[in-house]
């Protein structure tokens, strides 16, 4: 029989809710600030600051990319990568950005855009959380979600919540509130914000209204008949070659195909590495122990949530890695696991009062599963995952037996586990901040690098609810105090090249005034959109939608080899993994007169060199002093920085070869 977790449900009016701090007489009596607002404020805050602001970077660059691109089509639209587009048409999140790059600037529109979609997302989850949790509780789940930092899929490529501009943490936005809207039987306000969540990205956005389907299709079975219908109607509109849906039935080509998997290896399952199942593993074992212990509505949506992200690891294992279908890979319907790793932290926390009370091994079985969680990654992680289901299955059997010893000895292993870890993050912390520029967002970088504050903040979200510990007043408020200014500081910090995106140098400019074209700005994604108004000739960057479209995959990838064939980039720029960059490219005249000598050849070579001395002799170029930034490198695990502002600027015109 499911045991209550002080569920907020209409739904369930007669499962029994223990009563929390806040259901008693002299705490409805205190101020509401310090009841809800203070402590809200403060998740709030220590969520942003766990999250801090990227600045101009990873797919930040894509979507502000595109809007340079849609305001200037003859400058940056030229770019390959804008020229080829084959995905920004679908979602409403380009309109923003055209419409607040004239208002704010680049850098100014992408932190806005990035600050409202964290804000709103924490918003949904605590709209999500109130409707599972009552009082402290409700703080605790919101600290278990804001000390993980929510990846999935293979690689570590995408996460939840992510801290720059991106459509993806606003569709997840609406997508949890729709869940939460559900839970409160407000369908209209559900179907309204799936609405909204697929306008701005409907990959983000099909799991979320797969469960919605699923989990009213579990009251009333007539709905999922009608969906059953629908999916056949699809199907057969595919196979009659209607517009899109033709593509699930065409296959990938064995080119494009093999590009894709080097560039975009995370779009096909068979290529994910082992630590990227172990984090399934355990978000699965964390869920399937929720459920079974959860009041009838959550035990329903969780179910649901492992049914969606089931279907979508099948589809995309059968349809994309098996089949090859074009639509399926570009569906990408394993991306249903960002469910997952939103609401496995919140099945952490509502599993674990239940299993505190029930004795020595329900806290045996609590002691595995946060210990997997504190591994995170580590292939340990996920059989301590599935040991602690299988134990918690199986308690019956072992129900006379004495477990102390084992009780306190899978503590003390807890405990160290998380000692180790916590250790090795306070280590590269100190190793980070040590060698950081002076002028580097040394904190905010720390805080994103090294993770070193999750074990600390997990024990506390436990102890709040496990413990029944309620935070005493003078210590929210200090909280409240100290956390929201620090967060403040991580997302004021714009790295580069957000603190100079809006300002270009006429001494640039008047280098490559005498002849139009693309630029080829050696290992920088932004600097000829923003600086110049100009396409990259090539750059890794414009590799993140070969699966969207096949002719960008092969311009692209025919560019970056030859590149690479001349040694300027590194194998890692043909793929999606970040590797050691070579910061300053061997210019040689032979190698500048094959790229200069091309068809498609670019009107001017941009790299960086140590020092306007460093360049080899007899090779004609332009000097020009940028804004200062440093290329990270790990040696022996701990960081280094190479500082790089000077730049060689080769006209092409002069080594191409007479006719």
């Amino acid at each position: 029989m499911p045991i209550s977790l002080d569920l907020v449900s209409r739904r369930d009016s007669g499962a029994v809710r223990e009563p929390s701090g806040d259901d008693k007489p002299e705490a409805r009596s205190s101020p509401l600030a310090f009841r809800v607002l203070a402590p809200l404020s403060a998740c709030a805050a220590i969520f942003l600051l766990l999250r801090p602001y990227y600045g101009l970077d990873h797919d930040a660059v894509i979507y502000m990319g595109r809007g340079l691109a849609d305001l200037d089509p003859e400058g940056v639209g030229r770019d390959i990568m804008f020229r080829f587009d084959g995905q920004s048409r679908f979602s409403v999140f380009s309109r923003l950005v055209d419409g607040l790059i004239p208002l704010l600037g680049v850098a100014g529109a992408a932190k806005a855009l990035a600050l409202a979609g964290c804000v709103l997302w924490f918003a949904a989850m605590a709209a999500l959380a109130s409707r599972l949790a009552r009082g402290a509780h409700v703080f605790a789940l919101l600290l278990l979600v804001a000390c993980f930092d929510g990846s999935y899929g293979g690689f570590g490529v995408f996460h939840i919540a992510e801290p720059f501009a991106t459509p993806r943490p606003f569709a997840e936005a609406f997508a949890l509130a729709a869940l939460a809207a559900l839970l409160a039987e407000r369908r209209g306000a559900a179907l309204l914000c799936l609405a909204v969540a697929t306008a701005f990205h409907p990959i983000i956005a099909a799991p979320a209204c797969l469960v919605a389907l699923l989990y009213e299709g579990l009251i009333d079975r007539r709905i999922l008949i009608a969906a059953l219908v629908g999916a056949a109607a699809l199907l057969v509109a595919s196979l009659a070659g209607a517009p899109l849906l033709d593509r699930l039935t065409t296959r990938i080509d064995a080119q494009w195909a093999e590009i894709i998997a080097a560039r975009s290896d995370y779009v096909f399952l068979s290529y994910w590495p082992a630590g990227a199942w172990t984090a399934i593993m355990r978000q699965a074992s964390t869920l399937l122990l929720a459920a079974s212990l959860a009041p009838a509505p959550v035990r329903r949506l969780l179910f649901c949530v492992l049914a969606a992200a089931g279907l979508g690891l099948t589809a995309s294992c059968l349809l994309g890695d098996l089949f090859m279908s074009e639509l399926a890979a570009q569906a990408q319907s394993w991306r249903a696991l960002w469910l997952a790793s939103a609401f496995a932290p919140l099945a952490l926390g509502l599993a674990a009062p239940v299993l505190w009370r029930e004795g020595a091994q329900g806290r045996i079985v609590l002691t595995l599963l946060v210990t997997s969680w504190i591994l995170q990654a580590e292939p340990e992680s996920a059989l301590l995952a599935i040991v602690a289901v299988l134990a918690w299955r199986s308690r019956e059997r072992w129900r006379g037996m004495s477990f102390a010893t084992l009780e306190q000895a899978s503590m003390a292993i807890c405990g160290l586990c998380a000692i180790a870890v916590l250790g090795v993050a306070l280590w590269f912390a100190r190793e980070y901040a040590r060698t950081a520029p002076s002028d580097g967002p040394v904190l905010s970088s720390v805080l994103r690098a090294a993770e070193p504050a999750y074990v600390p903040l997990l024990f506390v979200a436990l102890a709040m609810l496990v413990a029944q510990w309620r935070p005493r007043p003078l210590l929210v408020a200090c909280a409240t105090a100290v956390a929201p200014p620090l967060a403040a500081f991580c997302w004021t910090y714009e790295p580069f090249p957000a603190r100079s995106a809006d300002v270009r140098s006429p001494a640039l400019a008047k280098i490559v005034a005498p002849h139009a074209g693309e630029i080829l700005w050696l290992n920088e994604k932004l600097a000829p959109w923003l600086w110049l108004g100009r396409a990259n000739w090539a750059s890794r960057v414009q590799g993140s939608g070969v699966i969207f479209s096949r002719d960008l995959a092969l311009v692209w990838w025919e560019r970056m080899g030859f590149l690479r064939d001349l040694g300027w980039v590194a194998d890692a720029a043909l793929t999606p993994h970040r590797g050691d960059d070579i910061d300053f490219p061997p210019f040689t005249r032979g190698a500048l007169e094959r790229l200069c000598g091309r068809a498609d050849a670019p009107a001017f070579v941009v790299g960086a060199i140590e020092s306007p001395s460093a360049l080899a002799a007899g090779l004609e170029a332009r000097l020009w002093r940028g804004p200062l930034r440093y290329s990270l490198h790990l040696s022996g695990g701990a960081p280094q920085w190479t500082p790089i502002e000077h730049y060689a600027i080769f006209d092409c015109a002069a080594y191409r070869p007479a006719e």
